[in-house]
């Protein structure tokens, strides 16, 4: 009986398949066709660890999560799933697989686990799934969705997804879920959290006021192993360490590096220019805008998650986001060092 692991060449898969090898399971982890499975190796690194010793215990198996076919495949023999694996983007042309791909995907891994009766699930959702309105600040397991023009394409994806456990947990299931907030952790430094740490070590200069919950890739984990462990919690569980604007973040990070704090607190009218500029860059170039209007909207908005369910039920004792963006920086800097 394996440990699977979807999205396992991903900042959260690769750290959970560390955690389950140290812990001396045998897992299978799941990735695409042609996906990037060099950070598992780095991930053992940063903590001064070498994947080469865990080999033996390490499957790694290609699947389309689209495909029923391949996910039976990818499932069946498992003692635990954990569904990590999901499309992140705030990019508009990303709508379509965002909001149908990432349901369909889980929907595909949960009737599959209902079919090959998998003893235990973990669905790594987002506190995006709680939703968001105008009016509301602060949020908990016990926040539900609202249609409301503050929720994300991404959001729409991950409360869609979320909803296809909790559909399974009424069909048998035994499965439980997280819903971290803005993970941060050494990975793909050119995307995610981890390209925060990029910008600020080549000078990015901006910031907002807007305030947001963080937390270690580490204690996102750890959360994951517990509930894995308690097969009668089947409930979702806002995993976040601490509120800080983006400001405390980013001056934190450059404190970190050793670099210049930004400087350039960004006003409204500048996100709004921000991310049009960014439009029509797109789409002249091809590329993806580094600014959406989204992710403006967001970076200026203050939200606030609560974490005491976690720290009640599970026992969370969340890492100081100072010694984790500490640590982060140290991977970063240690790593361009070399290259």
């Amino acid at each position: 009986m394996r440990h699977t692991v979807s999205g396992a060449t991903g900042l959260v898969g690769s750290h959970l398949v560390m955690e389950l090898l140290k812990a001396g399971k045998s897992v299978r982890a799941l990735h695409r066709a042609n996906s990037d499975k060099s950070l598992l190796k780095r991930v053992f690194q940063y903590y001064g660890e070498d994947l080469s010793h865990y080999e033996a215990q390490l499957e790694w198996q290609e699947a389309d999560l689209l495909d029923p076919f391949e996910v039976d495949s990818a499932v069946e023999g498992s003692e635990v799933f954990y569904h990590c694996a999901a499309l992140v983007s705030f990019n508009p042309k990303d709508k379509q697989a965002l909001i149908i791909d990432n349901a369909k995907m889980t929907a595909n891994v949960v009737n599959a686990a209902l079919h090959f009766k998998v003893p235990r699930f973990v669905h790594v959702s987002s506190v995006a799934a709680l939703g968001r309105k105008p009016e509301q600040k602060e949020f908990d397991e016990e926040s539900h969705w609202v249609e409301s023009k503050q929720n994300s394409n991404y959001s729409k994806g991950k409360y869609a997804a979320e909803l296809e456990v909790w559909r399974g947990i009424e069909e048998g299931l035994s499965a439980g879920i997280v819903n971290p907030c803005i993970i941060l952790g050494p990975g793909t430094w050119s995307g995610g959290s981890a390209a925060i740490f990029r910008n600020v070590a080549e000078g990015f200069k901006f910031y907002t006021k807007g305030i947001n919950a963080f937390v270690d890739v580490r204690d996102v984990v750890k959360a994951i192993l517990i509930l894995a462990d308690r097969p009668e919690l089947k409930e979702r569980f806002v995993i976040a360490a601490e509120n800080w604007t983006y400001e405390k973040v980013f001056k934190q990070i450059a404190e970190a590096m050793g670099k210049p704090a930004p400087s350039i607190e960004v006003k409204p009218w500048m996100a709004a220019f921000a991310w049009r500029w960014e439009a029509v860059k797109s789409r002249i170039t091809g590329k993806a805008p580094l600014v959406t209007k989204e992710t403006s909207r967001t970076s200026l908005n203050s939200y606030y998650y609560k974490n005491d369910n976690a720290k009640e039920v599970l026992g969370m004792d969340f890492r100081d986001l100072k010694e984790s963006i500490q640590f982060i920086a140290e991977c970063y800097l240690k790593e361009h060092r070399l290259n």
